[in-house]
């Protein structure tokens, strides 16, 4: 008997039941019980959840077929495999400090280094060279928050890269840059808004030949640790990108230099399938959002996306709970597609991070990528 012949002869000894049978036996079990009381969870942002689901439950769903790196990237968009960046940030209140400590943690697999300016600390030129000091720009990402200096920054690190003679394609990083932020934040604008819109056409014209390097930073995860639903954490994070998009273009910038220079920040929480689901309809709703801008190809449709674990569900009574909340949020980022990962330390809530909380963190996203080969599947 071949092997046609064994799978039909497997599954004739099991008739199909259809879902109505289901059903029905369902409400004898009930006993009279309210279906939908008993056995729908009702989730917070609105959605009915059933106790199970069939095949046909997926017909009429057009992006199922859809690869990795094809619009609308609903699967992410890397081609081959998964390999997202593992970051850490660190607080610079030392430039020598710092740049040591940057060196320490990339060689024990941090790949992307987010290095967190005092505001009120003008950087120059050669205090960006010594923060990054033995640190191949071309082989780590590079992200700076510093929002009232970002365009020193970007002006900076654009002249050590050509200096140093990297290749400009291959410097990644970002300055988290964000405006309309800090609007939600303090409730108006660091100077006014058509002020803060030029910043962001003038370093956008300014990174000009570094085209990998982000600008534009929209910070979703402020409405997620204020307390907002994921759909809520999309509802405002996606117009306030069609706000940097609409007030860019009217500035003469073409959506082809506009787009690719975004990157999105989310907080992801302990709402696992929700979690990667949100994620991936970020990538759908924004693939189909710069479509209508008319760009030049699919691949500027691409959303950057850097994830965090959440800080408005951690504990302080028995912190270690929190590396088992950061375990699944990073697993829910990573699955949906997130590009990069930074897990909070368990004590962050209460205290400054340590050693041994920032190893804990790092190795919890090595442990997800070596041996649990996160890095091979989408």
């Amino acid at each position: 008997m071949d092997e046609k012949e064994i799978h039909k002869k497997l599954f004739t000894e099991f008739p199909p039941v259809s879902t109505k049978e289901w059903d029905d036996v369902i409400q004898a079990d009930l006993k009279g019980a309210d279906y939908e009381k008993k056995l729908i969870w009702k989730t917070s942002e609105g959605f009915k959840v059933k106790p199970y689901y069939r095949s046909e439950d997926l017909n009429n769903i057009d992006f199922l077929d859809a690869l990795p790196d094809e619009f609308p990237f609903i699967r992410g968009d890397r081609k081959d495999g998964n390999n997202w960046h593992i970051r850490q940030d660190i607080i610079v209140d030392d430039i020598k400090k710092a740049n040591k400590k940057a060196l320490d943690i990339l060689m024990k697999g941090v790949t992307s280094l987010g290095f967190i300016l005092d505001p009120k600390f003008e950087p120059t030129i050669d205090n960006i060279e010594q923060l990054c000091e033995n640190i191949y720009a071309d082989a780590v990402e590079l992200n700076f928050i510093c929002f009232h200096n970002s365009f020193k920054v970007v002006q900076h690190i654009e002249k050590l890269v050509k200096k140093y003679n990297r290749e400009l394609d291959k410097i990644n990083g970002s300055v988290d840059f964000d405006p309309i932020g800090q609007f939600v934040l303090k409730g108006k604008f660091p100077e006014s808004a058509d002020t803060s819109f030029d910043q962001a056409k003038n370093m956008i014209e300014m990174a000009n030949h570094l085209p990998n390097f982000k600008v534009i930073t929209v910070n979703g995860k402020y409405f997620q640790n204020a307390g907002a639903t994921i759909v809520e954490e999309l509802a405002f994070s996606l117009p306030q990108g069609v706000n940097y998009l609409t007030q860019l273009t009217e500035r003469g910038l073409s959506i082809n230099g506009i787009a690719p220079r975004m990157t999105f920040q989310f907080a992801v929480g302990s709402n696992y399938f929700m979690e990667i689901a949100k994620i991936r309809a970020a990538r759908i709703l924004w693939a189909q959002i710069v479509h209508a801008y008319g760009p030049c190809c699919d691949s500027k449709t691409k959303m950057y996306i850097h994830s965090t674990t959440s800080e408005w569900n951690k504990t302080v009574y028995d912190a270690h709970v929190n590396m088992l909340r950061t375990t699944t949020e990073s697993m829910s980022s990573i699955i949906g597609g997130a590009d990069s990962l930074t897990v909070n330390p368990f004590n962050t809530v209460y205290e400054k991070s340590s050693d041994f909380s920032e190893r804990i963190a790092r190795n919890q996203q090595l442990l997800l990528k070596e041996e649990s080969y996160f890095d091979k599947v989408r």
